[in-house]
């Protein structure tokens, strides 16, 4: 039986943080049946609260992008003119 291996999760986090941080992102492929779609989300740092998570699928995707994309210019522009006050 041939097997494939395939990345799945990535996990970003601070240099000395453990992967269970509350301040950890984990990026994941989800698949419930209807077709993979990516997961973003952060472990709270209550026992009893839930994860915070974005869910979005591939058609998303391109929208999400541009919108962060076009906040985050909109703060380094922000930044830049009331740095200069």
């Amino acid at each position: 039986m041939n097997y494939h291996t395939r990345v799945t999760r990535l996990t970003i986090s601070q240099p000395g943080e453990p992967i269970f941080s509350d301040q950890t992102i984990h990026i994941e492929i989800e698949d419930e049946a209807a077709g993979e779609y990516v997961k973003i989300s952060q472990q709270s740092d209550h026992r009893d609260a839930q994860d915070q998570s974005v869910c979005i699928t591939p058609d998303e995707w391109p929208a999400v992008f541009d919108a962060v994309e076009s906040l985050l210019m909109t703060i380094a522009e922000w930044d830049a003119t009331t740095k200069t006050k």
